[in-house]
């Protein structure tokens, strides 16, 4: 059983941002789809587990640089641990040399599909030798802290924003917490570290509250809605060397 699982990618145009690097949209695409690949290697991706999936409760992103426009890299994937309720799962994103670029941290969760409650780890039959001893050396995700005086966007959420299972995608999430900040703020800086925590879903028509409020060099965020608090997020960005 391998514990660990390298995927190689090309950075095209079309995963690229403004500052012709891959955005972290697209890289936090291509960690769920690696980190999917590995599940159904070892036999427990949603294919094993009928009525239930793997639902990403909490991501962490912190890089030194993005893959440049038409490169190539890699990204490595293996689980840190896991108890009754979650699993922890780290990334590597490596440039074509090798060379580290970045890292990222998971919490994964199984969720019954019907019922969209959590339903644990302990019916999953895992196998021997799963968790692996590589180190991830960025912080765990840290706690929310209250937002003061934020700035508010309101988004009603519409057909495009809808996934596999019927609530608010994943990613969409992420785009609309990153569209809060302009385009020079991205022309000056690289978003260094990005921190999201998903709470509760959010669906077809309802209006989501985009938060926003600075601490000190990093940004705290939420989307919320009349029914729940939706996600929470942190953002910190460092100047880009020109």
């Amino acid at each position: 059983m391998e514990n660990e699982l390298t995927q190689k990618f090309h950075c095209s145009a079309a995963e690229c941002d403004a500052q012709r690097g891959l955005s972290l949209l697209s890289l936090a695409g291509n960690l769920i789809e690696v980190a999917t690949a590995h599940a159904d290697s070892l036999g427990i991706g949603n294919a094993a587990m009928p009525g239930s999936g793997w639902v990403l409760a909490r991501l962490t992103i912190e890089m030194q640089q993005y893959p440049p426009a038409l490169t190539d890299y890699s990204i490595v994937t293996w689980v840190e641990g896991w108890n009754r309720h979650f699993s922890e799962r780290c990334f590597e994103v490596q440039d074509v040399e090798g060379r580290t670029m970045g890292y990222a941290r998971s919490v994964w969760m199984v969720m019954d599909l019907e019922k969209h409650t959590n339903v644990g780890l302990e019916h999953l039959d895992l196998p021997y030798g799963l968790v692996s001893d590589r180190p991830c050396p960025i912080a765990r995700q840290s706690r929310p802290r209250p937002l003061v005086d934020p700035q508010v966007h309101e988004y009603r959420f519409v057909y495009s924003d809808i996934d596999y299972y019927r609530h608010v995608n994943t990613l969409r999430y992420i785009q609309l917490l990153l569209n809060r900040f302009s385009l020079e703020q991205f022309d000056r800086n690289r978003l260094e570290r990005f921190e999201i925590a998903f709470m509760h879903e959010c669906y077809y028509g309802e209006t989501g509250r985009v938060e926003l409020s600075r601490n000190g060099q990093e940004y705290d965020m939420a989307i919320t809605t009349k029914r729940t608090a939706a996600i929470r997020g942190r953002l910190r960005f460092a100047p880009r060397n020109h």
